[in-house]
């Protein structure tokens, strides 16, 4: 899998994938004697994880992770090399490294052996290629660690790189090109490519296809990857994580047990020494023609990587105050003269390597695309404001005292997230601020800041233009599309300069949502989901957190309703309605973000609306009430509505455009809830007017049974003040309704239901499910434990072996509470009859696997998925969500995982084949077949 990133700073924090930081250190981060220091590893204090760094004798850095809770083990090993050392001749070279890697080793010989291990011992395995490293991690069972880092780590000593295994890993990776080749982002990285350096590694094509993963003049495919391998794959430019419930010590022991052994080639990691842009390619107008139905303008700038300085957030600084939606700010400004739906920063300071960007990001409307001259005006007129007034001490203690704050109070995350940042972020963050480095601040630098901001002017900057009406004229090479460019001219340049000077803008004010005199050490009282309102419709219920009570919670209120479901019209109106509304409160979502609460504007069943907000829980109450007012007060304009419906008609189209994988996992769910398809909605779209989307609002109010679900830090009496502030603003003549949720379709056993469409990519995609017609919690379990074995051997029978397309899955899950079972394969090369032959060709092979099936084996897979339910919660929405689901599912008992619990506890190993020749064999469960045909093959 190849892997591409950008470095988010829209909010408070810098990005993390994990969640668990903070700024005080912690005694319980153990002291590692290291060639180069001691290194105390810094978390905060309600994170129970023992940490330690160390380096092995072979130059590997190492980070050990010990997890009470954790029933998990998890390895991740980033290697320091990626596509941007691509020889130019062979241009995907280290993304085909990738896929032939674990495919066999001199001790594990079995091509699939390693993915067959981890997965029947209820864990997985996966990689990625980047542009500066590869990482390769995987989890498994914890009584199978050592087994399973033995297998692991023999991968980075003796690989046998099969070469019968040549040709079919060439096509997995021209699948996964096939499936990217329409998808913008991987085209616009093309594009990058095409109109920078020509000398830079993003010249060149880097995830590889079968046209350039071939044989050269001087070498063979598979000499040269031996040769990539034996060049860069060295120890002393490895990280590495393994991570689990084993002691600190035990842990090392693991790593040297393991991994000293990797022989280090003492080579320097490569670095990209040239820059990304040419002084002549910085003025530019690059233009591109969408593959999806978008409107984008990207106004950039090149910097200077600045990332030694990262103490110094200079970068942070930048897209905090970039980024606001405070009144007369820029992005609300753009929102509110009608030129932009939405706004955001981009900033990767590195991308290139030694240099990097920073990118304005405006989602245009209809007259954005025509005054666009107005929007980059406004926006040199802002970033001059913030150089001349903007740097000032207490917008940077605001941001320290929010990152500082949110550090303090975060949760753990799941330990293979974590294991893989870390590997990762080693590259470039000294080991002792893996966690708290967002929290880490140096004193106040205005020059720091001001160098940055200096960079950011009109005569340093590239505009991209993203909407379909551009006029393009050069093909973009192994991608669709075209792109073309001119140089900003300097007439331009004096006209925007000349509006920006009547473009006045505001900088933002302090946040008064951030008050941390709000926290409030809530006592666990309720540790069971316990009513606290329920009459007159509405119900609302407050379970305290045992183990993350801290000043967090979750706090989630429903509109439930059924108008939405009336006919096609009222559930565009019901679509096109939460839009605008969350379009009219986006400036009050972006302060409570930067705050620490974040919420989000939802649907649900029925044209019914949610409002989530998940965060600090002090200032949810007074959220709560600002957002039913608004919703309340909120007067749809003419000029919204019309924005706001040809966006939800774009983002229909463009859902057509999607893989055809996306596609059928939509389809499944619309065709078994018989919901309307995206063309149905499409057409009933263009009936639907404003006095439509009005009464919706109306009735919204009127018709309605009111969910409240809260967990975490509130108090009853913060609970019940929810519930009054939500019943002020319903309406006065309120029709109370029962819960409302849309059901299933009749089960028929022995029913087949088929669905065929063609679509527009290039790939076809086969979803075959099968339905049991009875609602059963031990069934349910027992697919599960089918399917551990069965989606390993589909994987390699389907995509190591026969190559039948790059996404092959199975998978096992309850549809309304009536387990269901499916398998799913997207193909660049079989057509969707094909693959339904296979598919049925292996349904009945797979008997015979499954009858050898030992009772070892089966207690084995058992006791693999009984350890993935009882694993403990690593923070508050972790631990609340089964309650979550068992309240808008109306299972007041809250004990549906109890439940699944106890039906797997029960499953013997003579259970598994008569629900396996039932579902998938016999004619007593009900199939649905979809076939998406794409143009790719006839």
């Amino acid at each position: 899998m190849l892997f591409k990133t950008f470095r988010l700073f829209i909010t408070i924090s810098a990005v993390l994938m994990m969640g668990s930081c903070a700024t005080n250190s912690s005694p319980k981060s153990q002291m590692a004697t290291t060639d180069e220091q001691d290194v105390e590893i810094r978390s905060n204090e309600i994170d129970n994880r023992a940490y330690q760094y160390l380096t092995l004798g072979n130059g590997m850095k190492v980070v050990l992770i010990s997890d009470p809770d954790s029933e998990q083990t998890v390895a991740s090993l980033a290697v320091g090399v990626g596509s941007n050392q691509n020889p130019e001749s062979l241009p995907g070279l280290a993304h085909f490294l990738e896929h032939m890697l674990f495919l066999g080793t001199e001790k594990y010989p079995e091509p699939s052996g390693f993915f067959k291990f981890v997965e029947s011992r209820g864990g997985f395995t996966n990689a990625y290629t980047s542009g500066d490293h590869t990482n390769y991690y995987f989890s498994v069972n914890q009584e199978y660690f050592d087994s399973a880092l033995d297998r692991f780590s023999d991968y980075f000593k003796n690989p046998t790189f099969d070469p019968n295994y040549v040709d079919k890993e060439r096509t997995a990776v021209d699948n996964e090109w096939t499936k990217g080749r329409g998808e913008d982002g991987w085209i616009l990285r093309r594009v990058r490519g095409e109109t920078g350096n020509p000398q830079h590694p993003l010249s060149q094509m880097s995830v590889g296809n079968l046209e350039t993963l071939t044989d050269t003049p001087k070498a063979t495919l598979l000499d040269e990857m031996k040769a990539f391998y034996q060049r860069y794959y060295s120890a002393n430019i490895m990280n590495l994580v393994i991570a689990g419930k084993p002691s600190l010590a035990e842990l090392e022991a693991l790593a040297k047990k393991h991994f000293s052994s990797i022989e280090n080639k003492k080579i320097k990691r490569p670095q990209v020494e040239v820059s990304g842009l040419l002084s002549k390619q910085i003025n530019q107008h690059i233009y591109y023609q969408p593959q999806k139905e978008q409107k984008l303008l990207l106004i950039e700038f090149p910097v200077t990587d600045n990332s030694q300085q990262w103490r110094k957030k200079a970068n942070e600084y930048l897209s905090y105050l970039l980024s606001s939606e405070e009144p007369n700010t820029l992005g609300e400004y753009l929102r509110k003269q009608g030129l932009a739906v939405s706004s955001s920063v981009n900033l990767d300071e590195d991308f290139y390597g030694s240099d990097g960007f920073v990118q304005f990001r405006v989602q245009l409307t209809d007259k954005g695309i025509e005054q666009q001259n107005h929007i980059i005006a406004a926006t040199i007129s802002y970033l001059k404001l913030l150089r001349e007034q903007g740097v000032q001490a207490k917008y940077y203690e605001e941001l320290k005292a929010l990152s500082v704050d949110a550090f303090n109070t975060r949760s753990k995350s799941q330990l293979v997230h974590t294991a893989s940042y870390f590997t990762r972020m080693l590259f470039d963050i000294p080991p002792a601020h893996l966690l708290d480095a967002s929290a880490t601040f140096a004193d106040f630098d205005a020059q720091a800041i001001g160098e940055l901001m200096d960079q950011l002017t009109v005569e340093n900057m590239r505009l991209w233009h993203i909407y379909p009406s551009v006029k393009v004229d050069t093909d973009i090479p192994y991608y669709l599309g075209q792109y073309a460019q001119k140089p900003i001219a300097e007439s331009e340049q004096q006209l925007w300069k000349k509006l920006a000077a009547d473009i006045p803008l505001n900088l933002p004010e302090i946040n008064d949502l951030f008050n941390p005199e709000l926290d409030v050490n809530v006592p666990v009282v309720l540790t069971e989901p316990t009513a606290i309102v329920k009459e007159n419709g509405i119900e609302a219920y407050l379970t305290h957190s045992p183990d993350y009570q801290t000043n967090k919670g979750w706090l989630e209120l429903i509109i439930n309703t059924d108008i939405g479901d009336r006919d096609g019209q009222y559930k565009v109106a019901a679509s096109v309605f939460k839009n605008m509304f969350e379009q009219h409160v986006i400036a009050l979502i972006d302060k409570a973000g930067r705050a620490g609460t974040y919420v989000d504007v939802l649907p649900y069943s029925g044209g019914s609306l949610r409002i989530r907000m998940r965060g600090k829980s002090g200032n949810q109450s007074l959220l709560a009430q600002r957002m039913m007012q608004q919703l309340a007060e909120f007067e749809p304009s003419q000029a919204l509505f019309k924005q706001t419906l040809l966006q939800y008609q774009e983002s229909l189209r463009n859902k057509a455009k999607q893989t055809p994988a996306q596609q059928a996992n939509r389809l499944l769910i619309q065709l078994m809830y018989q919901t309307l398809t995206d063309e149905q909605l499409l057409q009933a779209s263009r009936y639907v007017s404003l006095d439509m989307i009005k009464q919706y609002q109306q009735d919204l109010l009127k018709r309605n049974h009111i969910l409240v679900f809260a967990y975490g830090a509130y108090t009853q009496q913060t609970v019940k003040q929810v519930v009054t502030n939500i019943q002020t603003h319903l309406a006065a003549e309120r029709q109370v309704i029962p819960r409302y949720r849309r059901a299933l379709i009749d089960v028929v056993a022995g029913e087949k239901l088929a669905y065929q469409q063609k679509v527009e990519h290039s790939d076809q995609a086969v979803m075959n499910a099968y339905i049991y017609p009875e609602k059963s919690v031990k069934v349910n379990q027992i697919l599960k434990l089918i399917n551990a074995q069965f989606r390993s051997e589909f994987f390699r029978q389907l995509r190591t072996e026969e190559q039948l397309g790059y996404q092959v899955s199975s998978m096992s899950f309850s549809l309304t509470d009536q387990p269901t079972f499916l398998m799913l394969v997207q193909s660049n090369n079989a057509s969707a009859d094909e693959l339904k032959i296979r598919f049925d060709q292996f349904r009945e092979d797979y008997k015979a696997i499954l009858a050898k099936l030992s009772v070892e084996e089966f207690e084995q897979i058992k006791q693999s998925l009984l350890a993935e339910y009882k694993q403990k919660p690593n923070n508050l929405v972790e631990e609340a969500t089964p309650y979550f689901n068992d309240f808008v599912d109306d299972k007041m008992d809250f004990n549906s995982k109890q439940k699944a619990i106890a039906a797997l506890e029960s499953v013997q190993l003579e259970d598994l084949m008569p629900v396996y020749n039932k579902m998938l064999l016999g004619q007593q469960q009900m199939e649905l077949l979809i076939q998406l045909r794409g143009k790719g093959l006839k």
